[in-house]
């Protein structure tokens, strides 16, 4: 090889580093210059609710949730906060990514807090209602941040009227470690994360 190919080589090579280099900045730059919570709905949009995300993609969730929890110290009405009709932007429980998995692009799910009634109810909605997955649960505030959930019943309902009966059981605790107009984030007993946008 000549001396002029080596050199010309070396120059290639150094330019493809340069660029690397440059995007990488660009990156750091981007991710550094965006707020917690635009951060973290971008890595939870990517996972597709949850569906698409892998161990990686679950640490980088996590890591955002920390930082976003972080940004505020408002914490003392966050459970009241919380009341509401809330959709799932996000999730880790295995249960519910089973259901969405189940048919991905027309399946919804729904949390509703009734904070002064003490329930709890979820929803997981197949093609826009043909069928609607529901559980229904106590909860007890036992902090500012944190509540206490039994369950107290569970159904699978058809838009034709059958409803089939399904034995709850369980119980646990959620934190609500942020909460504002538009978004909760809780994480729960079993070490599962939650991301909802405010419905209602």
């Amino acid at each position: 090889m000549s001396a002029r190919s080596m050199s010309a080589r070396a120059s290639v090579v150094l330019a493809r580093r340069a660029r690397r280099r440059t995007r990488t900045i660009a990156s750091a730059s981007t991710a550094s210059s965006s707020s917690p919570k635009r951060v973290l709905f971008e890595l939870v949009d990517r996972s597709r609710r949850g569906v698409r995300a892998g161990d990686a993609e679950k640490g980088d969730v996590e890591r955002a949730v920390d930082a976003l929890a972080a940004s505020t110290s408002k914490t003392s009405e966050n459970n009241a906060a919380a009341h509401g009709r809330w959709r799932l932007r996000y999730t880790t429980e295995k249960e519910t990514l089973f259901l969405l998995k189940l048919k991905e692009s027309t399946t919804e799910a729904f949390q509703t807090l009734d904070v002064k009634g003490k329930t709890l109810k979820n929803e997981v909605v197949f093609n826009d209602g043909d069928a609607v997955f529901t559980v229904d649960a106590k909860i007890e505030a036992v902090s500012d941040t944190r509540m206490d959930f039994s369950f107290t019943g569970a159904s699978l309902a058809f838009r034709g009227g059958l409803t089939i009966p399904i034995p709850p059981f369980g119980s646990g605790w959620f934190e609500n470690v942020y909460v504002d107009d538009t978004t909760r984030v809780s994480r729960d007993s079993r070490g599962d994360t939650l991301v909802c946008d405010r419905v209602s």
